[in-house]
């Protein structure tokens, strides 16, 4: 496999170029957030392996919307892909996470392009997908496995509080919460990018509720209100401060020190967005593939967090420890 990347500003192009395969083909892909984004690492690990074996040339486009949250911003980001889009000419488009989708994916809506979204939180409905051009995989969060895990940790937990930072990611979350039969009582759920609200929150939540859910905190700002707070910054608080038991969304949370989480992997986004992808290349229409919700998920437990909860970890249990 050759890889050949270059670096220009906000734009990352890569070829990927498989040996053995006369005719190639051209994928232009959107990401939404930025390429050091573990989840955007992972999706691209599912690009790799979904397309491995085929003549694939890819350029790689990456929005940063999960540090920049402004709607100039967004907007400017936008018309540099388009415009990146016009002149390379994809035989399909591949567009990740909402921002993306709201962004981009809708411009072409109608159009002869084709296009494969993934890491969609919305409902495809909420976007007026399906069309006859655009088809994908949806990221519905595992709330229910969520909910499983923190009670199998914590058989006490009957009463919860959801938290996020207030994000297409995290609304499209919300949006699904009232539709679940969880088997907990759910007092309230804030989504607010203010980390003062989120402080008075949790520490307000520590004798109403016995566990605290987050789905994300990537877009909380810091004192003037302008620039994205380092998110680890966000957890080392709650890992300070609250002395419940946290499960959350994705896998970085917990890597970052939230005590569990269930979650869809990017990774098996990535892949199964390229397997469609490949299926419209060898000649299916887009309408003809349906939208997919990959079932399997990932459980993962951090130990040091559950030893600080006094939380006693299953031996032979089927989740992974973080160290």
């Amino acid at each position: 496999m050759k890889i050949l990347s270059i670096s220009i500003p906000l734009l990352i192009a890569a070829t990927v170029i498989f040996a053995g395969q006369p005719s190639i083909k051209k994928v232009f892909v959107v990401f939404s957030y930025h390429s050091e984004f573990s989840w955007v690492i992972d999706e691209n690990k599912g690009i790799t392996k979904g397309f491995a074996g085929n003549n694939i040339e890819l350029e790689l486009f990456y929005m940063d919307t999960k540090r920049k949250t402004s709607p100039e911003w967004k907007q400017a980001i936008t018309d540099k892909a388009i415009a990146s889009i016009t002149v390379f000419k994809p035989d399909v488009l591949m567009v990740f996470d909402d921002n993306a989708c709201e962004w981009v994916a809708k411009h072409y809506a109608g159009s002869t392009l084709p296009v494969v979204f993934a890491g969609m939180n919305f409902e495809p409905a909420h976007y007026g997908f399906p069309t006859a051009n655009i088809t994908g995989v949806v990221e519905h969060i595992p709330l229910k496995a969520m909910i499983d895990l923190v009670t199998e940790l914590d058989p006490t937990v009957r009463k919860v509080a959801f938290i996020s930072d207030d994000s297409p990611t995290s609304s499209g979350i919300d949006e699904r919460l009232p539709s679940l039969n969880l088997p907990v009582e759910i007092l309230e759920v804030v989504a607010t990018n203010d980390f003062d609200e989120w402080k008075t929150k949790i520490m307000a939540w520590q004798d109403q509720v016995d566990a605290i859910g987050i789905f994300n905190y990537n877009t909380l700002k810091d004192a003037e209100g302008t620039v994205s707070m380092p998110p680890s910054n966000v957890m080392q608080w709650i890992n300070e401060n609250n002395k419940l038991p946290e499960f959350a969304s994705f896998d970085f949370a917990v890597k970052d020190g939230a005590l569990c989480s269930a979650y869809k992997a990017g990774n098996t986004q990535g892949r199964v967005a390229a397997e469609i992808v490949l299926k419209i290349l060898t000649g299916t229409a887009p309408a003809d593939l349906k939208i997919t919700d990959p079932p399997e998920s990932v459980r993962i437990v951090n130990k040091a967090r559950a030893k600080q909860l006094g939380i006693e970890m299953q031996k032979d249990a089927d989740y992974r420890i973080i160290e």
